[in-house]
């Protein structure tokens, strides 16, 4: 059986919400691995236990990923008998010792008491145990300031105590569906996957959306948007990726709007397909990868044009970021390789060979007026092709080989109508 105590930073200080931010985590990490079999979580002194059965390194790996933890332990219960305790400190010291090849020179005992109805102190425990692992392992030392190696003890009410070594970093933040549902916008690049996974860590539930140029683009920008939807399913317990028609409304543009505009009226009328979107999904804003000045159409000028399609706020977590940074935080949440397989994208079709960079809102709105929006728009709502996909497990989401990547990726596919 794995025992394993969560940490939380911020739930900690929400007060008299505390609770229902403790509950939400809980759901979730439940969600997350109940995809590993039976599991129990339950809630004591301000950490969550799990207990189940499942393989720990998968149980590890599920944990890392979820957004509102800040980390972990694998931990030994025992009960409030000093015999009991020295007895689970010395055997999980040798376990460790066993395990890393790299021998602690010091160490040092952190005890932490939520009931004080024990004989000693927790300075006073610390002590007794730190003579325990001296007395089985001379050749180490104390060290209070910096220890290679520090083992936990937390004593808690009802003749209840743990024991650990080490704490494994989470993702921090909050948990996902604390603050609400958003529609972030994701296409096949490195940046709008990002965007959507800082505000995850926030608690905000993303629904993805994607414009497809079928048949101007082809099935595999389709397949790597999916790839990485389903990876960070891994963040949040259920995802759902919207994948909307776009071709002919960029073909609508072409025949009638001035070349230079195109890319600030593509991206408005993304925003107006989102307006049709956003009461289904009781979406409260948008997301984007954006970065200033980062592409013509992410000048300051050409982002209030597109934002003034939108009767939500824009959030751009991005915003002040270079693309190393960006690239950097897409290699550490593990989308950076799905990003960078060469695939183009919608942003790519009937591109203008001269864009606007300085769009005034006036004139882009006047030649916007051109197109029949209200048809356009149904048009594209009326065929979305929504996906649903649930948290998954495996180390790799995904592969290099179409047949290998279509067969491991089994999603639900719906219709809507409006």
């Amino acid at each position: 059986m794995n025992y394993i105590v969560i940490r939380y930073s911020e739930l900690a200080l929400k007060g008299k919400n505390r609770n229902w931010f403790e509950n939400l985590l809980m759901k979730n990490i439940r969600k997350h691995l109940s995809q590993l079999g039976s599991v129990t979580v339950s809630k004591v002194y301000g950490r969550i236990i799990i207990e189940n059965e499942a393989q720990l390194d998968k149980t590890i790996s599920v944990l890392k990923y979820i957004p509102g933890i800040a980390n972990f332990s694998i931990a030994h219960p025992s009960t409030h008998e000093m015999e009991s305790i020295s007895e689970k400190v010395v055997e999980l010291f040798d376990d460790y010792l066993l395990e890393h090849k790299t021998k602690p020179k010091t160490f040092k005992i952190q005890t932490r008491r939520s009931s004080k109805d024990t004989p000693m102190n927790s300075q006073e425990i610390s002590a007794a145990m730190g003579g325990v692992i001296l007395d089985h392992h001379p050749e180490l030392k104390v060290d209070l300031h910096d220890p290679n190696v520090i083992v936990g003890i937390e004593i808690w009410a009802k003749n209840r105590s743990i024991i650990y070594i080490d704490k494994i970093q989470g993702q921090g933040g909050l948990p996902v569906g604390s603050a609400g549902t958003v529609i972030s916008f994701i296409s096949g690049g490195i940046d709008s996957p990002v965007a959507a996974w800082f505000m995850m860590k926030r608690g905000c539930t993303p629904v993805y959306l994607h414009f497809h140029s079928y048949p101007f683009i082809g099935e595999q920008s389709r397949q790597k948007v999916i790839d990485l939807v389903t990876h960070l399913s891994r963040y949040q317990p259920n995802s759902t990726l919207i994948i909307v028609p776009f071709a002919d409304i960029q073909k609508a543009v072409r025949e009638s709007c001035e070349e230079k505009n195109r890319t600030i009226i593509y991206r408005r009328l993304m925003y107006k397909v989102g307006e049709a979107l956003k009461r289904r999904y009781k979406a409260m804003a948008y997301v984007t990868g954006e970065a200033v000045g980062q592409v013509a159409s992410q000048t300051l000028e050409n982002l209030a044009c597109t934002e003034a399609a939108s009767t939500l706020p824009v959030l751009r977590p991005l915003i002040g970021m270079d693309k190393a940074e960006i690239t950097e935080w897409a290699k550490r949440i593990g989308t950076y390789e799905i990003s960078i397989q060469p695939f183009s994208d919608c942003c790519t079709v009937f591109q203008p060979r001269k864009p606007e960079i300085r769009g005034i809102p006036a004139k882009i709105v006047h030649d916007e007026k051109k197109l029949d929006l209200d048809e356009l728009i149904a048009a594209a709502v009326e065929n979305v092709e929504i996906l649903k996909m649930e948290t998954k497990v495996e180390n790799k989401f995904w592969s290099r080989n179409e047949d290998d990547r279509l067969n491991r990726h089994p999603y639900k596919k719906t219709r809507i109508s409006f």
